[in-house]
């Protein structure tokens, strides 16, 4: 099973549009939508990425998500802990959702609006779970702007 590569997705800009939000006739799920646009298209276009919670969750636990944010959190102020934990369980779906949206891209895009299906391409994300963690932490990590705790 393989990733895309990042010379796949040369070919497009994808530009974070909002997210996480719920999703408004299914209470489980959350959304993110982001605006993308490819070379060759003369316009772009919007792509909602909706993920269960019920995989947010597992996804956390696979990978550890908790632990390695209490190891970043060692670095922060008792004051702004809540508020980095906040933002990093926010910053984990639009991760989670980016590497959803970086697999369609690799399969290819049609130039139109689109929402991506919660169940779409679960195997390629349980790869990126429990092989290449780093796909969603580094993301998180440079957002917060929080070094890694070295290991011991």
């Amino acid at each position: 099973m393989t990733t895309p590569s990042s010379t796949d997705l040369n070919h497009y800009r994808v530009t974070f549009f909002f997210g996480p939000e719920a999703v408004e006739q299914r209470p489980d799920h959350v959304r993110c939508v982001f605006n993308v646009k490819k070379r060759s298209w003369k316009g772009g276009v919007q792509v909602a990425v909706d993920v269960a919670l019920t995989h947010l969750a597992q996804a956390c636990e696979r990978m550890g998500f908790r632990i390695w944010l209490a190891g970043l959190l060692q670095g922060v102020g008792q004051t702004d802990h809540d508020e980095v934990r906040r933002r990093a369980d926010d910053l984990f779906i639009q991760a989670f959702c980016t590497c959803t949206l970086n697999v369609a891209l690799h399969r290819g895009l049609e130039q139109e609006n689109q929402m991506i299906a919660a169940e779409a391409f679960e195997a390629e994300l349980n790869h990126v779970i429990d092989e290449e963690p780093e796909q969603l932490t580094d993301r998180i990590r440079l957002e917060l702007d929080l070094e890694s705790m070295p290991d011991t």
